[in-house]
């Protein structure tokens, strides 16, 4: 009983390494898209 504030401590970690690596793997999936999306363009000039 004496160690449940180290389990939710690591839970934290883990859910908020989770949250920031989803934010980084969403932000690069935009950019990917936006320079695909230019690369189309400048092929149909």
């Amino acid at each position: 009983m004496t160690h449940f504030p180290y389990l939710f401590a690591a839970y934290a970690v883990v859910w908020l390494g989770l949250f920031g690596y989803l934010l980084r793997l969403g932000r690069r999936s935009r950019e990917l898209e936006e320079e695909l999306r230019d690369l189309r363009r400048q092929l149909g000039r």
